[in-house]
């Protein structure tokens, strides 16, 4: 057996049981400790009861465009939401000279077969869901009615759900083969935690 934080993984010697558990009950379960403390996160949760600053709101985005530079590069996946990141900064006032100074995570996991880039997109594709509820918190610091500022938490707006029904049916071809699940998920829980790790540091930006 793999012990992974708190969850307990077969290895590609093992059986997950039941074979016919779907792949998405099984990166819930095991992702569920980092989500809910993500949730707890400072920065997300000051954004959500509306009382973050410019200043600390620039600092966020600062922060998660160190991580999803790398990240997208290392999935290799396009690089849209470093481009939502990005678009968001320079509308802040961060010019291409600062944002080429930010600090980058450099810790990533190997992203090697199609199950492991699977479990790490459940991460992202998972947490754009809740981007939209931030999206309209921040609607006292930048304004109503447009997407200036917050193109990330935005994201790809209506369709959001219709791309994270996409993700699922991609997440429906992993077959029941063990060594196959426990890449998807082991991933999943490796990026949670190195997300949620980065994402500690986002206060000491200034």
């Amino acid at each position: 057996m793999t012990e992974l934080g708190d969850v307990t993984l077969p290895t590609s010697s093992d059986r997950l049981e039941p074979a016919d558990t779907p792949c998405r009950e099984l990166l819930r379960a095991a992702t569920q400790g980092p989500h809910e403390r993500l949730h707890l996160h400072g920065g997300f949760s000051i954004v959500k009861d509306g009382t973050i600053t410019l200043a600390g709101y620039r600092a966020l985005l600062v922060r998660l465009y160190g991580f999803y530079l790398p990240f997208e590069r290392a999935v290799g996946v396009d690089d849209i939401r470093t481009q939502w990141l990005a678009s968001d900064l320079a509308w802040l006032g961060t010019n291409s000279l600062a944002l080429s100074c930010v600090p980058l995570c450099a810790d990533f996991p190997l992203y090697d077969c199609p199950e492991r880039r699977l479990g790490a997109l459940y991460v992202v594709e998972g947490s754009a869901l809740g981007g939209r509820q931030l999206a309209r918190s921040l609607e006292t610091l930048l304004g109503a009615n447009s997407r200036e500022g917050r193109h990330f938490f935005v994201g790809r707006g209506s369709g959001t759900g219709a791309a994270w029904s996409g993700f699922l049916d991609r997440l429906a071809t992993v077959g029941p083969e063990p060594a196959g699940r426990v890449a998807l998920v082991s991933a999943a829980v490796e990026t949670f935690e190195l997300f949620e790790t980065w994402l500690g540091g986002w206060s000491d930006i200034t």
